[in-house]
């Protein structure tokens, strides 16, 4: 290899670094802005400020502005499936309207939509890198590459789960009959550096400063033949909250679909957001994206009536299409990991079966039939769980992907 190969891979090798930092760093301060702004509104202002049916009033106030930013600005962001999508087909995103996402992005969180960071975080940073590939001599050769690299290091990071970034953009769903294409080698180096950098300095980043997101780890596990007998039982129990995620995402969007378009979508924002306060007062932890919850109902879930858990996690499910379809856009990972985690301690009550199996099996088969991606559901929640439970995860997951939708599969579309 000649010294100008070497010195043309090893500035590429920067450059990825490089572009993984920068991504860590956009992450984490989008994160940071969103915790202060949610303490903020949901803590320092309640505490001084006594005021009557709070938690409807601030859900009405989010979506009137909402339904104005998106009146004059228009629907952002895009939902992660759209995003994904446009990277794998255009090799591009758009990068002209940035700043406008990323507070279409941040307004919902700030107002308490059970939506999680990820769409929009996303859609931002492959914009930039598109825009950087466009405008950056050194950037222009490896254009074509940067939007995917970019895409994968973004969400390794807000998941806190690499091998989930290096996945999520290559495997295909279950359902699209399509064959996963596995780049070359050099592609695959390139992504694997841009995502270790991205984790590792957003880590520091958390670390020093603070802020971030992720999900608890849940330890310990004894599986019995109790349990294993009541594996592929838990599993269909996740897959029939994953059809009820569909059914309530095809309801909601023929509901506020034909609101929008014979009323505003200032109207549909409003009843979201009033749909939403009504359930945040009624059943707290349907709010939010459900990371913080978690940690809350590992440490509290005996204090709670199993039905109650159930109902919670149902309720989540039904509340995130709400949210995302009247108009507070967003994603939906965090909030569904919570359904699951919620379902699976009511369960786990009802049964006496363990709980981590429970909530591992449960959640595993939820995300199958929302994901439809089996391999990444079961890293995206191999963080969570201990090692035993990972074939049960795959098992779960993998029924969760090949049930047939049916009719329901155009909610998905």
């Amino acid at each position: 290899m000649s010294i100008k190969n070497i010195f043309k891979n090893f500035g590429y090798i920067l450059m990825c670094t490089f572009l993984g930092g920068i991504i860590a760093a956009i992450v984490w301060g989008f994160l940071k802005l969103m915790d202060s702004g949610i303490e903020f509104i949901w803590h320092w202002i309640p505490s001084h400020i006594n005021i009557p049916l709070y938690t409807i009033i601030v859900c009405l106030l989010g979506g009137l502005l909402i339904g104005i930013f998106q009146s004059k600005a228009g629907p952002y962001p895009d939902e992660l499936e759209t995003v994904i999508a446009k990277v794998k087909k255009d090799k591009f995103y758009p990068y002209n309207k940035v700043l406008i996402i990323c507070v279409a992005a941040l307004i919902p969180l700030l107002f308490g939509g059970s939506l999680g960071p990820e769409a929009g975080l996303t859609g931002v940073i492959v914009g930039l890198c598109y825009w950087a590939g466009n405008n950056m001599k050194s950037a222009k050769i490896h254009k074509d590459e940067l939007t995917s690299i970019g895409l994968s290091a973004a969400l390794g990071t807000i998941f806190v789960s690499p091998l989930f970034g290096l996945v999520v953009p290559l495997e295909e769903r279950t359902d699209e009959n399509k064959e996963t294409v596995i780049p070359k080698g050099s592609k695959i180096i390139s992504v694997v550096i841009a995502v270790l950098s991205s984790f590792g300095v957003f880590i520091l980043l958390t670390n020093i400063f603070g802020g971030g997101l992720g999900m608890p780890r849940i330890d310990s596990a004894e599986i019995t033949n109790t349990e294993r007998m009541w594996g592929i039982p838990l599993a269909l129990i996740g897959v029939v909250f994953g059809y009820l995620y569909i059914i309530f995402e095809k309801t909601t969007k023929a509901l506020f679909s034909r609101l929008q378009s014979r009323v505003s979508v200032i109207i549909s924002t409003l009843l979201g957001g009033l749909m939403l306060g009504i359930a945040g007062t009624c059943l707290p932890m349907t709010m939010f994206s459900g990371e913080e919850q978690i940690f809350e109902l590992s440490e509290s879930y005996k204090e709670f009536a199993p039905w109650f858990l159930i109902i919670t996690g149902a309720a989540k499910l039904l509340i995130t299409n709400v949210c995302i379809k009247s108009g507070w856009r967003g994603g939906h990972f965090f909030p569904v990991i919570f359904s699951g985690i919620s379902i699976g301690y009511g369960v786990a009550m009802l049964t006496g079966l363990d709980v981590t199996f429970c909530l591992a099996v449960i959640t595993a088969g939820v995300l199958g039939v929302i994901m439809r991606r089996p391999v990444a559901v079961s890293l995206l929640l191999l963080l969570c769980f201990p090692i035993r439970v990972i074939p049960w995860l795959i098992i779960s997951a993998f029924i969760g992907s090949i049930v047939p939708l049916g009719r329901l599969k155009s909610a998905k579309d």
